[in-house]
């Protein structure tokens, strides 16, 4: 939150003395301004309200999507059986067991209940955003760059899902506002951690945060490295004492290594497959997918959640003049290297590096660049401070408008595949025997989620992704239910390709929509069509 140094600068002394002024305050020969500690409590809490206010509206509103699925279904298990599955499948149990402790409270696997923790994750990133620019020395980019991460819409998609990277992203952000702390005190930051004159309260906000985000989980990887590039880069050449500060530095880094280390050995056992494997589902780097990327992170743009295709904005412009303010704001900073460079480097290492590796293995996903917004919206923070002073108010109040219009849509959009829907309209049509011909292989597994929330004791129904196999069960006398549609963020053929697949299989029935983004089609045995078998035999009955 916003500290007793950053809040007086605002009213005494010039932002380029910050250095100074911490050193008056520590020596006791000035006073913190009241008025202004209050101010930025308030601010904060302020955007607090806001961003919670836009994450809880609706928090149950969406329906689960597969991964979701995949929170609900571990957190569930007792718990060394969620934490086993939870290293299995590549991921540090903590989260997890929060949300098996808030299971155990009463609070039950609802969608309301399980995203409670991610939305009020997801508003403390926003007040951390608006801390680290306040701590900068912006009192109206603080603001503007809390009302950014407070409105943005895949912020608060994010904030309403089931799932850890808010959480994550509240971690690295407490530890980026420790770095930014070290970063405008380099030489206080050498001295001895025992020593009074030491930011204590930086540091540990760096190493607390690191850990938990590393604890919580293992995407948060890169920013370990990107904190250690900045230091080297924007803070340890404005060091005088340089191999004190290299002390603490490897204290508190081999302390997150230290307390982090286990978690990831047992991982690492507990997983037997190669590791990039895990990544195997993830659709290649491509132009479309890298501007949808861009465009719904940083240029506020609204996006469906398994497919990310932008979905249509009430504010076209709103991107160029976030991206305008960015580089207004890169300008403000020029004579705040330090913490400019903190700040750039938190923004631009992530996506490039991932961007390279998926060059040779496609990794580049919006959750895996989620963080990387934030310093990004600080930095367009303090576009607004290139501004007169006399206007900022006037124009936050606009910037408020228009973020809160443009998030307003997100609310009614179809952010997320109705697989609840689909699962309701096939269990009115579905009888025994009949298949599912899925062209999404975990979608059978999503209709079985959604169905026995409705019917404990459902059984599940035949499914496959194999043509052949659909024409043995019309051959038999069953119907088809040819299914197309996201169950999840893997790799997913068009929806022409797929009907022009089981076309094979004779006439359908008029296609059945389950919202946007899912086609069921009936095929019923009167009529199927010539699938030939492995072997060449045409007869589908014959088919092994």
């Amino acid at each position: 939150m916003p500290d007793n140094g950053s809040a007086s600068r605002f009213v005494v002394i010039p932002l380029h003395a910050h250095g100074e002024v911490v050193a008056m305050i520590r020596s006791g020969t000035t006073k913190i301004p009241q008025g202004a500690v209050v101010t930025g409590w308030a601010g904060a809490f302020a955007i607090f309200a806001v961003a919670l206010a836009a994450r809880l509206f609706g928090l149950g509103a969406k329906p689960f999507w597969l991964d979701e699925v995949f929170t609900v279904n571990r957190a569930s298990l007792p718990v060394p059986a969620l934490i086993a599955n939870s290293l299995r499948n590549h991921h540090l149990p903590s989260f997890f067991l929060l949300e098996h402790a808030l299971i155990g409270l009463g609070a039950g696997p609802g969608t309301w209940a399980l995203r409670a923790i991610p939305a009020v994750a997801g508003a403390l990133t926003a007040v951390l955003v608006f801390a680290i620019a306040w701590k900068i020395g912006g009192r109206a980019a603080a603001w503007l760059a809390g009302l950014l991460m407070a409105l943005a819409p895949l912020q608060v998609g994010f904030g309403q899902e089931a799932r850890s990277y808010t959480m994550m992203m509240a971690f690295i952000l407490l530890a980026l506002w420790g770095l930014i702390g070290l970063a405008l005190e380099p030489d206080a930051a050498a001295c001895r951690l025992r020593e009074r004159a030491a930011p204590r309260r930086a540091w540990a906000a760096y190493g607390v945060g690191t850990l938990g985000a590393l604890w919580t989980l293992g995407d948060s990887i890169p920013w370990l490295i990107a904190a250690n590039i900045a230091m080297v880069v924007a803070i340890l050449p404005r060091v005088t004492a340089k191999r004190r500060f290299l002390v603490n530095w490897g204290v508190i880094q081999a302390a997150i290594v230290f307390a982090a280390a286990p978690g990831y050995i047992a991982m690492m056992q507990a997983v037997r497959d190669h590791v990039m494997r895990s990544f195997s589902w993830i659709p290649p780097l491509s132009l479309r997918a890298g501007w949808s990327d861009a465009a719904s992170l940083y240029g506020l743009r609204d996006a469906t959640m398994v497919t990310m295709h932008l979905l249509p904005t009430p504010i076209p412009a709103l991107a160029a003049i976030v991206f305008v303010s960015a580089c207004a704001g890169v300008w403000h900073l020029r004579r705040q290297r330090a913490p400019l460079i903190v700040l750039v480097i938190a923004f631009v290492g992530l996506p490039i590096s991932l961007a390279l590796i998926s060059l040779i293995h496609p990794v580049l996903l919006p959750r895996y660049l989620l963080w990387s917004a934030a310093p990004f919206f600080i930095l367009a923070g303090f576009g607004i401070e290139a501004l007169p002073r006399r206007g900022r108010t006037l124009i936050l109040g606009a910037a408020a408008v228009m973020l809160a219009v443009n998030l307003f849509p997100y609310y009614r959009a179809e952010t997320k595949p109705r697989w609840n829907e689909a699962a309701v309209i096939l269990d009115g049509r579905m009888a025994a025997g009949d298949m599912l011909l899925v062209s999404d292989g975990s979608a059978p597994f999503m209709l079985d989620f959604d169905l026995k929330t409705i019917n404990p004791n459902h059984a599940r129904w035949k499914s496959t992704s194999h043509v052949k196999r659909a024409a043995i069960a019309l051959a038999h006398g069953h119907r088809v239910f040819a299914v197309y549609g996201p169950a999840g963020q893997g790799k997913e053929p068009g929806e022409p390709a797929f009907l022009a697949k089981i076309a094979a299989l004779g006439g359908t029935a008029a296609p059945i929509r389950a919202g946007s983004e899912i086609t069921i089609e009936q095929i019923d045995p009167g009529s199927p069509g010539v699938v030939a078998c492995s072997d060449g035999n045409t007869d589908p009955a014959a088919c092994p």
